[in-house]
This record gives structure tokens, C-alpha cells and sequence, in this order.
């Protein structure tokens, strides 16, 4: 029998964390019985939701009465990989994990952030009761393991499944309202203050100057949402700007796009990157740590951030030169394949499980030879 693996996470906006949680679990699928597990009442409905689409199983759970899961954890659970968004999550689950008496692994997919003393403190204490930190690129395995010491962390960088489009480019671009001369910068990330779009706005004006025909597609959902499309119009550039929300076809619009814009002002290792670079995708990004990972420290457009003189620049650089661009994406698509693949991330994470568990499964075993 296959051991049960439970990918569980409390976070209220699971993004990029839950397509982690979903590729692993995809990809671990033929080796684990494996559950998708959130809150049932909170943003973990659409993760639960795509979850049951692909075939895997899934268990909601209500943070507010967590006995419950603590119960089924114990009579149906082989191990609890918790993943957490930031450094305040997950604390509970964790603590859930190891008192059903489950080896528990726990993945950070941002860097060290936390800033308050009792946060610190708490982060401190939560790792008395897991067996392993996983740490989706080094510069957030630098920000832990500097502070918490190495012995519990490990790093498996980010990887996922490349995602083919399912319509014509023109069809998509012809949808959006971007016409056939014009180039089409795509950022896809949720509107909080760590994706910076407010720089990126201040960068708009500066890129048109040179670039009359750049047309800026925003993906995504979140607080900032509202206030970034006042700002958009109160700028006058809702003529350049477009607010889409929250989608689904990211790929389609990967592959209408001519430029992929990264402005954030920390990541762990973007998904969004290596979807892009899978697709062949150019990307112009800020020179923060798991982005510098994904592209490469050799990569032509990384820029400052928190720098719409430097954005502007950078981007403009990119859609002047239309060839080098091209030989960018195609490098990234190449790196991509190299070093980011969910096979990759997948078998790694699973010897993670081995050295935490009981040696009599075998099938563990044989994966970690």
C-alpha cells in the first residue's frame, strides 16, 4: 500500500503556493496515496477545487477547530508536508503534524521576513516540532539557515510543469485589444506591495516616451487591486494599462505576449518566471534573490528595484532590440529545462521524505538510491 502523503496548507491566498503543492503532488502521484489539504472556508476552496479536477484527493479542514484533522491525520496520514507563504504560516499545522505523531517537513517559499521579536521567537519555537525546513531557492535557504542554523533546512529550488497554450496568438492578443504592431508586456502577480506594480506604474510613462506601442497587460487579484486601477486611471494611461483580474489562461497569454515584467521586491523562486522561460518567454526582472536564481546572474535585463528610472530603461532596452530579446528567451527556455523541471524538484523532495520516515517503506527507499 502506498504511503499518504499530505500536502497541507493554511494559507488565505495560496497562488503560486498552491500550483507548488499542485505540481508536486502531480508529480509525486504514481509513488504516494497523495492529499491536498486547506481550509475549507477560506481562499483554499480553489485550491481544493483544482485539486479534485486533476484527480487528486483532498481534505478540507476549519482552522478555527482543528481537532478534527488532528484526528484524521492520525488515523489515515503516513506524513504532513506543510507549505507556508510567508513566516507566520502553517505554525499550527505544523504543530498538528507532530502531535498525530507524523514526521512533518514544512516548505518556506519566500525568504526570512519577519521583523517583529515575537514572530522570531515563534518561528524559533515552531522548529522544535518539525523534522526538515525545505527552501524553494538558496537566497531563502541563506535567510534561514543564517539565522536557525543549517541542520533543519534543505534546499530544493522551485520547478514546474511547462504548460503548453490552447489558443492562436494573434486570437489572444486580437482579445485583449492589442493590435499587431503593438508589443504586449505581460506581469502576472497578485496586487500587494511585494510585486511593487505601484513602480512599475511610475516606469509606464518613461517606456511609452520610447516605445509608443508598448501595451501593459496586469494579471492578478488582491487588496491593491482597487487602488492600483484608480491610480492606472488617474495617470491617464488606462489608453496603455489593463487590469484583467484573476485568470486561468496564463499560458495563452504567455504565448501572445513579446515580454514578461517582474517587478517584486522579494520572491523565493517566482513560478511566473519559469513559465515564462519555459514558454521562451523574454523576461525583465528586479535583481532580487530567487529571481536572480530563476534567470541567471548573466541574464540581460535585470534591474534595480524599487527603480521606475531603471525599469523604464531596462524595459525599453528589451523591445529596442527585438533579436536580443528573442536569444534571451531562448536561453531561458534552455536553462529551464536544465535545472527547473517538476521531475527534478519531485525526486528531490522525496529523498526529503526517506531520511524523515520509517525505513520500511519501500518505496521511499528505492526512490532515495
Amino acid at each position: 500500500m502506498r504511503p499518504v502523503l499530505v500536502l497541507a496548507t493554511d494559507s488565505r491566498h495560496p497562488s503560486g503556493l498552491g500550483e507548488h503543492m499542485l505540481t508536486l503532488g502531480s508529480a509525486l502521484s504514481d509513488e504516494f496515496d497523495v492529499v491536498i489539504a486547506a481550509d475549507g472556508n477560506a481562499g483554499g476552496r480553489d485550491l481544493l477545487a483544482r485539486a479534485a479536477a486533476m484527480g487528486l484527493r483532498i481534505k478540507a479542514f476549519d482552522l478555527s477547530a482543528l481537532n478534527p484533522f488532528k484526528a484524521w491525520l492520525r488515523n489515515n496520514a503516513t506524513l504532513l508536508h506543510v507549505h507556508a507563504g510567508i513566516g507566520w504560516e502553517g505554525h499550527e499545522l505544523v504543530r498538528l503534524g507532530k502531535a498525530a505523531g507524523l514526521p512533518t517537513i514544512r516548505t518556506e517559499h519566500l525568504p526570512y521576513v519577519l521583523t517583529s521579536p515575537v514572530q522570531q521567537a515563534e518561528y524559533g519555537a515552531l522548529l522544535l516540532s518539525v523534522d526538515r525546513v525545505i527552501t524553494v531557492s538558496r537566497a531563502a535557504y541563506d535567510s534561514f539557515a543564517s539565522r536557525h542554523g543549517a541542520s533543519r533546512f534543505a534546499l530544493v529550488p522551485n520547478g514546474i510543469a511547462a504548460r503548453r497554450a490552447t489558443t492562436d496568438r494573434q486570437n489572444t492578443r486580437s482579445a485583449l485589444g492589442v493590435l499587431a504592431h503593438e508589443q504586449m508586456l505581460l506581469t502576472v502577480a497578485r496586487f500587494t506591495e511585494q510585486k511593487a506594480y505601484p513602480t512599475l506604474l511610475d516606469a509606464v510613462p518613461a517606456v511609452l516616451e520610447h516605445q509608443p506601442g508598448a501595451r501593459f497587460v496586469w494579471v492578478g487579484d488582491g487588496p491593491d487591486f482597487t487602488t492600483l486601477e484608480k491610480a492606472v486611471r488617474d495617470a491617464g494611461l488606462d489608453h496603455a494599462v489593463t487590469l484583467l483580474g484573476h485568470r486561468d489562461d496564463v499560458p495563452d497569454l504567455l504565448a501572445a505576449a513579446d515580454l514578461l515584467v517582474s517587478p517584486s521586491l522579494f520572491e523565493g523562486l517566482p513560478l511566473v518566471l519559469l513559465e515564462a522561460m519555459a514558454a521562451g518567454v523574454p523576461v525583465v526582472t528586479t535583481a532580487i534573490g530567487g529571481s536572480i536564481e530563476a534567470v541567471g546572474e548573466a541574464h540581460p535585463y535585470l534591474t534595480a528595484p524599487v527603480d521606475p528610472i531603471a525599469l523604464a530603461s531596462t524595459i525599453t532596452a528589451a523591445l529596442a532590440d527585438p533579436d536580443a530579446a528573442q536569444k534571451s528567451g531562448e536561453a531561458g527556455r534552455e536553462r529551464f529545462n536544465q535545472h527547473f523541471l517538476a521531475s527534478r524538484m519531485a525526486a528531490q523532495t522525496a529523498k526529503i521524505y526517506a531520511s524523515v520516515m520509517a525505513p520500511s517503506s519501500s518505496q521511499l527507499q528505492a526512490r532515495s538510491a
